[in-house]
């Protein structure tokens, strides 16, 4: 009769013990599936089709497979077209781009969500999943300047800084590159929307960090053209495909 009580206290510990050792081992390695870190936090950098960006990614874990927050990003544009030139035989010549009318700036805010369509294995590995991400996108524009060489007349001229004007700047007038400084007070705002999807490769070696590849596309829609290039059909949609890199952590908050 006493073993039977033993056996039983017995079976107890060891229960107890392998629950507290489960809840140790999904707090510390994160491997363990099932246990839910409830909110995400990450940070990326991208190189996209038209140029580079950086973004921030917050949010929610609903459970162990989809997850939903705020995407900010980022981005700056430039055009297919842009070709960089430099002045032969001047001393100190900036590279510039001939018939860039304004530098070009994405702010992206907006709704995103994911989900694992290929978890990983406990021990680890790399996870396959899908996001989108919608919401509105604001576009900055500030003006090119150049440094330009004006004549009083033909044995006197002189150096100045110019916002770029296509029909009163010509090729041979200009000597290079501007302040990029310069033009912050005649900044435009542009406002449109954004679509953006595709897959991403986790391979986070616990369940608490994040370790992330994006792979995709944006779409972005603005109410009128933006002007980019002086000689080229400016347009208001840009196309551009992406790769990202994230790191972060999923959490729960104290």
């Amino acid at each position: 009769m006493k073993l039977k009580y033993v056996i039983f206290l017995i079976l107890i510990i060891v229960s107890t013990s392998t629950l507290v050792a489960q809840e140790q081992i999904a707090i510390g390695s994160g491997f363990e599936r099932g246990v839910l870190l409830k909110q995400y936090l990450s940070f990326g950098v991208n190189i996209h089709s038209q140029g580079w960006g950086i973004s921030m990614d917050i949010g929610k874990n609903a459970n162990i497979y989809n997850n939903y927050g705020l995407l900010v990003e980022f981005v700056d544009v430039h055009s297919f077209k842009e070709i960089k030139l430099r002045r032969e035989g001047i001393l100190n010549a900036k590279s510039f781009v001939y018939g860039k009318l304004n530098y070009i700036y994405f702010l992206r805010t907006g709704f995103k969500s994911a989900s694992t369509l290929n978890s990983k294995p406990y021990w680890g590995g790399v996870s396959v999943g899908k996001f989108y991400s919608i919401g509105f996108n604001s576009c900055f524009t500030k003006p090119v300047y150049l440094q330009i060489q004006k004549y009083s007349s033909y044995y006197d001229w002189e150096i100045v800084e110019e916002r770029y004007q296509p029909e009163k700047h010509d090729l041979n007038d200009i000597l290079g590159r501007g302040s990029f400084f310069s033009g912050f007070n005649k900044i435009k705002y542009y406002p449109g929307i954004y679509l953006q999807g595709g897959f991403s490769f986790d391979f986070g070696d616990t369940q608490d960090k994040i370790r992330r590849l994006d792979i995709g596309a944006s779409l972005d829609l603005f109410i009128k053209e933006v002007p980019i290039m002086a000689y080229e059909n400016n347009t208001f949609y840009f196309i551009t495909f992406f790769l990202k890199y994230n790191i972060g952590k999923n959490y729960n908050a104290k």
